[in-house]
């Protein structure tokens, strides 16, 4: 990753959060008919799209990344979130989950704005992120790509990539381009050779493709990846509290890797930062900690660690399921009587005066119960 400015002004960059939240979301190929005026003063880079039209979420996504189509990053906003508003906060509450520190956005499609910004930094953790995505990954991999134009059936929308990287460049797999005068040119690229991907980010450069190729051949020629341990082999078990199972494994969601120079190999070490205890229910593939990575005893990445199976919530009761709640209530009725009665048989076992006050109630009783011809005997 290359630094070359920390906080700028950026432009068209902002598409690929856009683009890394409608990729995550669901339902990609569901056709959308945008009622709205999705027009923008000016129009700037456009795919000239028409109220009522009906495309595809999938079709605005190719629009949106390939020639930087902002009424395309609009209709995603709206039919995302029901309007830029809601749908630019929901970008910068992105960006604060993500980590990115120094990004501030105004609007879905990059165009000026002094409180539109970001760093090279924070724009090459969320390429980062969103590359793991494959629709994303694919999107902006592509050159070339077609979508219908409905008010002209006889022709199609052809969408040509502007990332010129991906012609320039054999190992090249993304990301986006951006230009305004305020920002200047600006490019997040990716390449990937063999295992490894490299990220670098340029802006307000008038050479981005060059720097963004000079980065990568010195990345691809100085480093290579370490693997430290396969995922199976780096786990740790969990005990669970008030579960159907008492422990669950937690394992590193990938193997563990990171790219290092030769140098650099010999100083790297990994621990395991995870409670001892979790509260049951525990879903497969829940994060549940962390595997740190450290690089001369500093942390340089991190790997979730992931719960391998499903804990569901134990279920506890003094009865079995089927005994319906007042047949359980008469249960425990009865249950305190007996343990009344006892009770009091063991009171009555210790205590002499009990046990002759009971004598003389019998007595009496019976002497009341015998007729008086019978009562010459004296108790």
């Amino acid at each position: 990753i290359w630094l070359n400015t920390m906080n700028t002004v950026h432009a068209g960059q902002n598409q690929v959060l856009i683009s890394f939240i409608s990729s995550s979301k669901s339902h990609c190929h569901d056709q959308r008919n945008f009622t709205h005026n999705i027009g923008l003063d000016p129009p700037e880079a456009t795919v000239y799209l028409e109220p009522g039209e009906v495309l595809t979420r999938r079709d605005l996504l190719y629009a949106a990344m390939l020639p930087s189509a902002n009424d395309a990053c609009v209709a995603l906003a709206e039919s995302i979130a029901g309007s830029e508003t809601a749908f630019v906060s929901m970008m910068n509450q992105k960006a604060r989950d993500l980590g990115l520190k120094n990004t501030h956005f105004m609007n879905p499609h990059g165009l000026h704005d002094e409180a539109h910004y970001s760093s090279a930094y924070d724009m090459a953790l969320l390429a980062k992120h969103a590359l793991v995505n494959p629709v994303f990954a694919e999107v902006v991999s592509t050159k070339r790509a077609v979508i219908p134009w409905d008010s002209r059936p006889e022709e199609d929308r052809i969408l040509l990539n502007q990332n010129r990287l991906l012609y320039r460049y054999d190992d090249a797999v993304g990301v986006k381009t951006g230009y305004t005068r305020q920002a200047g040119n600006c490019v997040v690229g990716a390449a990937k050779r063999g295992d490894m991907l490299l990220i670098a980010v340029s802006m307000n450069s008038s050479t981005v493709y060059e720097d963004l190729i000079n980065l990568f051949e010195f990345g691809f020629n100085n480093y290579h990846m370490v693997s430290l341990g396969k995922a199976q082999d780096v786990s740790r078990m969990v005990n669970v509290k008030n579960g159907t199972s008492h422990a669950v494994a937690a394992a590193p969601k990938t193997d563990i890797k990171i790219a290092v120079t030769d140098e650099e190999a010999l100083y790297l070490a990994y621990s395991l930062d995870i409670d001892s205890e979790r509260e049951a229910p525990i879903k497969a593939g829940e994060k549940i900690g962390t595997c740190l990575l450290y690089l001369k005893g500093e942390q340089v990445g991190g790997i979730d660690l992931i719960a391998q199976d499903n804990i569901n919530l134990k279920t506890s009761s003094a009865f079995p399921l089927s005994v319906s709640l007042p047949a359980t209530i008469i249960a425990s009725k009865w249950s305190l009587i007996l343990a009344g009665l006892v009770a009091l048989i063991l009171i009555f076992k210790k205590s002499i005066r009990l046990q002759n006050a009971l004598k003389r109630l019998i007595l009496l009783l019976l002497r009341k119960r015998i007729p008086s011809q019978y009562r010459r005997h004296r108790f």
